[in-house]
């Protein structure tokens, strides 16, 4: 049993009154979730620190999938905020002790970086902090497009709450880069003087959290709220890069919620399509996934959770060792992430649909994971510009060169990526014709700062992302023994998006796809419902229409309206 099985009962019931009630936007609930989460799971410290195991099977937990708000203020408040200040706990003791509250869910903690005329062009934040003549600061959001974007923080639930707010700090009119700054913006019940945040629209389907504008007005801080040394040594883009570390940490973690997210979705669509009966041409009742349209697809979305599942394992024992380049490990990070994400949304989506109309309703699940990880998807950098300009958390001595991207660096051999397992698999042949071809462009055409590097090589940076890893994918899942069916089950579905690409070099034409595809269906079928049991992810299922009983006691907690009834909007 999982630690976070004795949750189940009540977070299912608050999803249904959720759902059921749509006046009700959960504003704190989510906040309630979170902390209890964390509770189970019990991270110290050390734990955050270190991403010890602890760490990570909270981000695979598969409870995590019932609340996408509660998802995002855990990792924001375990990963990004304590992981931050928990840097500086050795020098300062005063940032111990507030670190302790944040973990222990005493005070919310929150991470100011993205503004909303500068995503991921983090660098040049507008935000400032100037140094005045007592030692203090003076925090001012100088226009409306420098406004923090995204981070909830307003007041909940009577906590205070602080946030590490990155700013550009002036001193005497002279820019020292930009610098982390701790910062209280509200006691829980009113923001602190001179900030101010305005609450954005509900995103789509996701659970709600109250996402903000948040601005300072000539905020005075106190010499304490800059986080680190007032002068530093290197060039300030690497220093700055190396205070946003956790962000890279993020790329992984975050990114980790699609695997119980694919096991959940394919658990659901498996039973609604057992138990869903329809008239086949002979005029037996049958089940609709007697059908191939339906037995594909749940098919294909095991193997993506097996697989991945294995995938994530590997690439976080890469992840950990020391013994890598921190290019190597954001580089492992940003493959996982361009694979899990273009796989899960398409999973969701295409299982959605499988479901007719009941896969558009929020109340099965479905269509809140497909929204819930497109929001995913944009955190921590979105894989298009990881894939075209990646973020180096490396302090290079003398380093001559910025990073221009995982695709271009790696094209330009700056580093070089674990290499295949299994080089005579299709999907590493795909990895290294895709590299050989552009690697030729980079180096034969007028390098990267060509015309033709632009037009030519940057429009496939992140389809060569994808190739790595999914090659990646391939070989931890061979390693790891996944079954022969599954791995070629997800071997056919990436060779799909990319057919043309092996039509041309002769390696599989359409018609092998298809005997491969069906051979792989062929041998699975049998053990569907084994390996959607062994996934343990039943108690977390919170769809309605998995069964008749679930569904008899949905439809009983509706709101009836016969003609003893007056309605009411």
């Amino acid at each position: 049993m999982r630690p976070s099985e004795s949750l189940c009962p009540s977070f299912r019931h608050d999803l249904f009154r959720n759902y059921v009630d749509p006046k009700n936007r959960a504003g704190e609930d989510g906040y309630l979730r979170a902390e209890a989460i964390a509770r189970v799971h019990g991270l110290t410290l050390d734990d955050i620190m270190s991403l010890s195991p602890k760490f990570w099977d909270m981000h695979t937990d598969p409870i995590i999938c019932l609340d996408g708000a509660a998802t995002t203020l855990l990792t924001i408040q375990y990963n990004l905020a304590a992981g931050t200040l928990g840097a500086f706990v050795s020098e300062r003791d005063d940032i111990l002790a507030l670190v302790k509250d944040i973990i222990d869910f005493r005070t919310i903690g929150q991470f100011c970086l993205t503004e909303l005329e500068h995503g991921l062009d983090a660098f040049n934040l507008e935000t400032t902090a100037v140094l005045l003549d007592d030692g203090r600061f003076e925090l001012h959001t100088p226009h409306p497009g420098a406004a923090k974007f995204m981070p909830p923080t307003t007041p909940v639930l009577g906590r205070p709450c602080f946030a590490v707010v990155f700013a550009q700090l002036l001193a005497k009119g002279i820019c020292q880069g930009i610098r982390p700054f701790v910062v209280c913006l509200n006691d829980g019940f009113k923001m602190c003087p001179g900030i101010s945040a305005r609450i954005l629209p509900q995103r789509g389907n996701s659970a709600p959290v109250n996402h903000c504008l948040t601005t300072f007005d000539r905020v005075i801080l106190p010499s304490s709220a800059l986080l680190g040394d007032m002068i530093i040594s290197g060039p300030p883009r690497l220093h700055f890069l190396s205070s946003i570390w956790r962000v890279a940490v993020g790329t992984l973690a975050l990114t980790s919620i699609a695997i119980p997210g694919l096991a959940i979705a394919s658990h659901i669509a498996l039973q609604y399509s057992l138990r869903r009966l329809v008239r086949g041409n002979d005029g037996d009742i049958i089940p609709i996934f007697n059908f191939r349209t339906q037995q594909t697809p749940i098919l294909t979305t095991i193997a993506q959770a097996f697989v991945l599942r294995a995938f994530h394992q590997q690439a976080v024992r890469h992840f950990v060792d020391d013994g890598l380049s921190p290019f190597v490990q954001h580089g492992i990070a940003t493959c996982f992430k361009a694979v899990v994400v273009r796989d899960t949304l398409g999973s969701h989506s295409t299982l959605s649909e499988r479901c007719g109309a009941q896969g558009l309703f929020g109340y099965n699940r479905l269509i809140v994971h497909h929204d819930e990880m497109r929001g995913v998807a944009i955190a921590e950098g979105d894989v298009l510009v990881l894939s075209i300009r990646q973020r180096d958390f490396e302090l290079i001595p003398l380093a001559t060169y910025v990073p221009e991207g995982l695709a271009t660096e790696l094209l330009l051999e700056k580093y070089s990526l674990p290499p295949p397992e299994n080089f005579s698999s299709l999907l590493a042949l795909h990895e290294d014709g895709l590299l050989t071809k552009y690697k030729s462009v980079t180096t034969n055409d007028g390098g990267h700062r060509s015309a033709k590097f632009g037009s030519h090589v940057i429009p496939h940076c992140e389809r060569i992302v994808r190739a790595i890893g999914y090659r990646m994918a391939y070989d931890a899942a061979v390693s790891a023994k996944v079954p022969q069916g599954l791995i070629d089950l997800f071997v056919c579905n990436v060779v799909k998006a990319d057919l043309g690409w092996y039509i041309q070099n002769q390696l599989l034409s359409s018609d092998e796809l298809e005997a491969m595809e069906d051979s792989a269906i062929q041998m699975s079928l049998p053990h569907v419902e084994k390996w959607v049991a062994e996934m343990e992810v039943e108690p977390y299922v919170a769809s309605p229409i998995i069964s008749k009983a679930r569904w008899d006691d949905f439809c009983s907690d509706l709101q009836n309206i016969d003609n003893n009834v007056t309605a009411k909007l």
